[in-house]
């Protein structure tokens, strides 16, 4: 009996060991298939968040560049989107389509309004039942909207581009003063690079006497420089006073220069002498050599006798006669000033405010580099220098490395660009 139960036993015991391999068997391909599954909707899920993060950085980008979609647009700017955008899928596994789409601007694409990317990819699936069920590659779609601040980053601090320094408004009227009709050059001087100019020639304007005043020209929005004729009207001896203003904008912010009584006209005497003159040329650059022309408004009714000019209206007559020449050598406004007389020793007198202008003349070293030495005074010359060049011991027609004054600018000397320079190998 007992030889029996123990192999009895055994064989229950040997049963059950081959069940429970049976039930291994068909369990690990259920397991195998549940982890395949887990990992395969892990890699969408996952890739579907990077592809989410991709349509955040091509709508930041898009903000920072909205003008590279419109006209005319900057291709280098779109091929760069494209190629952010393919990058980034490469590195997680996803196939986009042959042509992505450009970002979408529904409100416009000024500063402020909004950006949108929509983007969609494509993910492999690796359990082919599952693939078989639901179909292989997944499509998954995202999107991102960021606002549009191309226009911010070109003028705040730290938004990637140089800040734009507000432009500081001013100005020249040359002359400001003379007979009517008088013919005005309106020049911008204005600092900092404006790109928008708003002009009023007739800021407010007075008479004296019976006066009327009238203005070829109220306004402009161009820089210029503008021409404008002043006109006054009435008894010999009247005026009419304008003022003018000058607007001026950048990126960076906008001024405004304005001058009451800046221009005089006066109403011309009906008999006697009248003081009056032309200047060739009016502006340059330091030395300015002008030639001075008695102009006879009478038309040979008056005979002048006397002729006197000063020409920086500092008090003193420093030459005579219908025409005068004058050299200035150093930069400024400059008024100028004429009386003359007739024979019955009537006089009269006229000053033009600011009528010649002088700039200042700068004096560009040249760079020297790679010159041969037997070509060093024709670019020195060249350059406006009056001197000679002086060379360093070398041999022969030697290269010029080295340059005792660099290139760049110097001041001027009275006489024009006097500086002395060696040059040597």
């Amino acid at each position: 009996m007992t030889g029996t139960h123990s192999s009895s036993r055994a064989k229950r015991r040997s049963g059950s060991r081959g069940q429970s391999l049976v039930e291994l068997a068909l369990t690990i391909p259920v397991l195998l298939l549940l982890l395949l599954i887990g990992i395969d909707f892990g890699r969408v899920y996952l890739g579907w968040v990077n592809l989410q993060q991709m349509a955040r950085l091509a709508a930041n980008y898009a903000a920072d560049n909205a003008t590279a979609w419109g006209t005319p647009g900057d291709a280098a700017v779109r091929a760069r989107y494209q190629t952010l955008i393919r990058n980034d899928a490469r590195l997680i596994n996803c196939t986009l389509p042959p042509v992505l789409p450009d970002p979408q601007f529904p409100t416009g694409s000024e500063i402020g309004q909004e950006v949108r990317v929509e983007l969609s990819c494509q993910f492999d699936l690796l359990t082919p039942i599952i693939s078989g069920i639901l179909g292989s590659p997944i499509l998954a779609s995202t999107d991102a909207t960021y606002p549009i601040k191309q226009g911010i980053v070109a003028t705040v601090p730290g938004g990637g581009a140089p800040v734009v320094t507000p432009p500081v408004a001013d100005f020249i009227a040359s002359p400001r003063s003379g007979w009517s009709p008088l013919v005005v050059t309106m020049t911008d001087v204005s600092q900092n690079q404006p790109t928008s100019w708003t002009w009023d020639f007739t800021n407010g304007s007075s008479t004296t006497g019976a006066g009327a005043g009238s203005v070829s020209l109220n306004a402009a929005v161009t820089r210029g420089p503008h021409t404008v004729t002043y006109t006054c009207t009435g008894n010999p001896g009247d005026t009419c006073t304008w003022g003018v203003s000058l607007h001026v904008a950048n990126a960076g912010g906008s001024d405004t220069a304005s001058r009451s009584d800046y221009i005089t006209v006066t109403v011309p005497p009906t008999t006697g002498p009248i003081a009056d003159f032309t200047g060739t040329p009016r502006s340059g650059t330091q030395p300015l050599n002008v030639s001075f022309q008695f102009n006879d408004l009478r038309g040979g009714a008056v005979t002048y006798t006397s002729y006197q000019w000063d020409f920086e209206n500092d008090g003193t007559f420093d030459a005579t006669g219908v025409t005068a020449s004058n050299r200035y050598n150093s930069p400024g406004l400059y008024d100028v000033r004429l009386r003359v007389t007739d024979s019955t020793g009537a006089q009269s007198t006229l000053t033009k405010i600011a009528y010649i202008s002088v700039g200042r003349r700068v004096c560009t070293v040249p760079d020297f580099g790679t010159t041969k030495k037997n070509g060093a005074q024709a670019l020195w010359a060249a350059a406006g220098f009056t001197t000679n060049v002086t060379f360093a011991v070398g041999n022969g027609n030697y290269t010029i490395r080295q340059q005792t004054i660099l290139g760049g600018t110097i001041d001027p000397q009275p006489d024009g660009c006097a500086s002395v320079i060696q040059v040597g190998p």
